[in-house]
């Protein structure tokens, strides 16, 4: 979970607005399955929604699934450092952990990365 951690907020850093300071916000909310929108196997009754929202620069929904693929990057290697491999091992974290990762975004207005774990 550390690493989980670790890499989304290293992620919400790097990928900072060139305009503005850093804005980091985590959340943490207690739901019970049928109040959660987002579409996956819903085993549990009940999941923690953690959240970590940032003001970054975002980057096109369209590239939502993407993102969390071994390998896959948004930018070029000489703009972000970075090997694209860090959403990955959050998803495969959340998948052990028998939850569910989500990315929400838009360009120049940050991204939210929710992330859905058994209660």
């Amino acid at each position: 979970m550390e690493q989980l951690f670790n890499n989304l907020v290293s992620n919400a850093i790097k990928y900072g607005s060139t305009t503005e300071p850093p804005k980091i916000v985590i959340d943490c909310k207690k739901l019970s399955r049928n109040k959660i929108s987002e579409v996956f196997d819903k085993k549990r009754k009940n999941y923690y929604r953690i959240s970590i929202m940032d003001n970054g620069i975002g980057f096109d929904q369209e590239n939502a699934e993407k993102i969390f693929g071994l390998f896959e990057r948004l930018h070029q290697k000489d703009e972000y450092s970075g090997t694209g491999i860090g959403l990955a091992i959050c998803k495969k974290i959340v998948l052990n952990h028998k939850g569910h990762i989500v990315a929400q975004s838009e360009p120049g207005k940050g991204s939210t990365f929710c992330i859905y774990l058994p209660a």
